[in-house]
């Protein structure tokens, strides 16, 4: 283990290279044999609609429409799961996705699923796709009306590296000229943050608008529009009202963010991060320099600004955490895609950092062990009493600051950091594949789990991936990876996974970007958009009775003691919180687990709530008691509390049963074989496992092995 006895001290670590393709990274993953008690076990796949509802269907327009696929997910406190898709519409592409994606690419579907029947039931929430557009777009312009905008400098300080430089001397303009075109993509949900607010409502920050700047044709024609892609990032924030399922339009935010990360903090507010105001033709030299803070009580974001030691540039949609110090660190980790490495500042990418929420300024602590990581599975350990330290795990992605490495690594690591501030960092037993783009799912036994991911960055090189669909397990005790059972899809990017209130988890999603940014064709993998998902039940579900909890408060206050009624309350050996997900491109910013000390009395648990919002930011969090047993421990089905500064003593909601059933009553549409082949070659349906007659296959595969 090495320590950082004083953050700015620093510490001597190489960073690493970024790797080339390698025969090792590209190995096939083997199924894991073993009884569902010692592997967990996944349920078939089951999609909206089921297997007799088409995946896809032509709309009177004869442009193919999709179900979406779970990409962004929020659990519901009811009980109910809301998502919505990625690159909606990519399949309608017909030669290039580079050149077609704008008149292409729609604003995407969002869907409510639920499991709490007998069967999985799908819904289509009011303005489905998230009742949002880009606030610049002025009516009936073409995007050129406005010189600076389309030049995308000066812009405006905290804009980028040139804004803040450029903008205080010559002048602030907008950073961008989207045009007013008629395709419905102004307002796309893909690529905002989806968290959630304080009293559970969801709620999502930034996101897309896709244009040609310039039209090269100069039409807006959708089937004539022709151009150079623009992806740029959108102000908007947008909440979902549980009560009428609607999406709802916020307050803007000040700067349009593509790819950001939010983090709440004690009081449950949220601080957004980093995010790009365009995408392609990024000439700000940076991401987003300048944080902002909403407030959903007044409805208003703040910007955090005192002087140049506020601004920072982060990757995309970086992993960020509150510490027990009361500051947001990052330890290295984010979307290193940036893209194509035009970031000027990306040598801070691959810095241990950490941001003073209350004196809004950022402080370097050194270099993290292996520099800039991409795509790594990221999550905070369980937290347990006195509460004065916290640890973060990190698995797998790529190595190397923008555009990065390539292929997956199987490294993992975990740095510390206590109430002081002090930062220490251990390498732990690798994973037993090398995965990029996977989840980490924290559980109620305190184990956390990886699920999906591919074996190449698939933004790098995408459809050169291959997926990997066994999950994986790491015991926070003995710092090993046990690999565990084997999911029947592969889910590369734009999966997810979320934990449910009955202890099993969801997973689901996979929505790639067109192979080699052309078209949806298979190569090393999956590369169409699999709207299915599947429910993994870890080997706890498979040890026996579960422990009931008959009674809790549906708020707990700071530091105070809180009664809980449970069945066989002697033999309870742990009661934890988790904060209820909320998950964005495999990323939880928030996602948390807490063991609280507890007495029994009876059938009743008196436990103490955490100490503070540093602990346990405000919001909404599963309830789980763990009954003690040979093989390990068994939780409870959660119930949900509310964690704040003020108690509530009424009922706390159980939103799903136990044994629930909707998954297996379900089906999903089979995989489609859509390899991508030359003229000539044939499909080989009788060759040895592991042969293809084609020769564009062989050739690639040849090249990455």
């Amino acid at each position: 283990m090495s320590t950082l006895k004083n953050r700015r001290a620093g510490i001597t670590m190489m960073l690493a290279l970024p790797l080339l393709f390698g025969a090792s990274a590209l190995a096939p993953v083997a199924a894991q044999d073993g009884e569902p008690a010692a592997i967990g076990q996944f349920t078939a796949p089951f999609e909206e609609g089921g297997a007799s509802t088409p995946r896809c269907v032509r709309d009177a327009d004869d442009r193919i429409v999709c179900k979406p696929a779970t990409t962004s997910v929020v659990q519901l406190v009811d009980g109910r799961i809301l998502y919505f898709n990625a690159l909606e519409a990519t399949e309608n592409v017909g030669l290039l996705a580079a050149n077609e994606g704008s008149p292409s690419v729609r604003d995407s579907q969002s869907r409510i699923m639920d499991l709490r029947g007998d069967a999985p039931t799908w819904t289509v929430p009011a303005h489905q796709t998230g009742d949002g557009g880009n606030s610049v777009i002025q009516e009936d312009d073409s995007g050129t009306s406005d010189p600076f905008g389309v030049a995308g400098v000066p812009g405006r300080a905290g804009d980028g590296l040139t804004g803040s430089l450029l903008a205080p001397l010559v002048g602030e303009q907008q950073p961008s000229s989207p045009p007013d075109d008629p395709q419905d993509n102004d307002g796309d949900l893909f690529c905002s943050y989806f968290a959630m607010l304080a009293d559970g409502t969801p709620i999502a920050i930034g996101g897309t608008d896709f244009y040609n700047e310039p039209s090269l044709s100069g039409s807006s024609d959708e089937k004539t529009d022709i151009g150079l892609l623009e992806l740029e990032g959108l102000s908007s924030t947008r909440a979902f009202d549980t009560t009428s399922d609607t999406w709802v339009r916020k307050a803007d935010m000040k700067y349009g963010r593509w790819y950001p990360s939010t983090v709440a903090l004690p009081d449950g507010d949220l601080t957004v991060f980093s995010g790009s105001t365009k995408l392609v033709k990024n000439t700000q030299g940076s991401q987003v320099r300048r944080t902002e803070t909403y407030d959903a009580e007044t409805d208003t974001w703040t910007e955090n600004y005192v002087g140049p030691e506020s601004e920072n540039s982060l990757p995309l949609m970086p992993r960020l955490h509150l510490m027990p110090d009361n500051e947001i660190h990052y330890f290295g980790n984010g979307q290193m895609w940036g893209p194509f490495g035009q970031a000027i500042d990306e040598v801070t990418y691959g810095l241990l950092q950490s941001w003073d929420q209350n004196a809004k300024t950022w402080e370097m602590n050194g270099l993290a062990s292996l520099g800039a990581r991409s795509g790594a599975a990221e999550t905070m350990l369980p937290l347990a009493p006195p509460y004065d330290k916290a640890s973060v795990l990190m698995a797998g992605g790529t190595l190397g600051p923008p555009p990065g490495g390539t292929v997956a690594t199987a490294l993992s690591e975990i740095y510390t950091v206590d109430s002081g501030g002090t930062i220490s960092h251990e390498r732990t037993e690798g994973l037993d594949h090398a995965r990029w783009f996977s989840q980490a799912v924290n559980l109620p036994d305190g184990n956390v789990m990886v699920f999906s991911g591919g074996d190449v960055d698939a933004v790098v090189a995408p459809g050169l991936e291959a997926q990997v669909p066994q999950a994986e397990m790491f015991n926070p005790a003995t710092r090993e990876w046990t690999p565990m059972a084997t999911a029947s899809r592969g889910r590369s990017y734009h999966n997810s996974a979320i934990l449910l209130a009955d202890g099993r988890v969801l997973v689901g999603g996979n929505s790639p970007i067109p192979a080699l940014y052309a078209q949806h064709r298979d190569i090393r993998g999956n590369n169409d958009k699999d709207s299915s998902n599947e429910i993994y039940s870890p080997p706890y579900l498979f040890r026996g009775e579960r422990p009931l909890i008959s009674q809790a408060p549906a708020g707990v206050a700071y530091g105070q003691p809180f009664d809980v009624t449970v069945s066989s309350p002697s033999e309870i050996e742990s009661v934890m919180l988790i904060r209820v997900p909320a998950t964005t491109h495999v990323i939880q910013n928030d996602q948390r687990a807490i063991f609280l000390d507890f007495t029994q009395d009876g059938d009743m648990l008196t436990v103490q709530a955490p100490p503070s919002g540093v602990i346990a930011p405000t919001g909404q969090y599963y309830l789980f008691v763990n009954r003690a047993t040979p093989e390990g421990p068994v939780p409870s089905v959660a119930m949900i509390a509310k964690v704040s500064e003020t108690a509530d003593s009424s009922p706390a909601t159980a939103p799903l049963l136990d044994s629930t059933v909707a998954a297996s009553n379900g089906s999903a549409t089979p995989e489609e074989d859509t390899t991508l082949r030359l003229p000539g070659d044939q499909f080989c349906a009788g060759c040895p496992e592991g042969q293809s007659s084609n020769s564009f296959i062989d050739m690639l595969g040849n090249v990455v092995s």
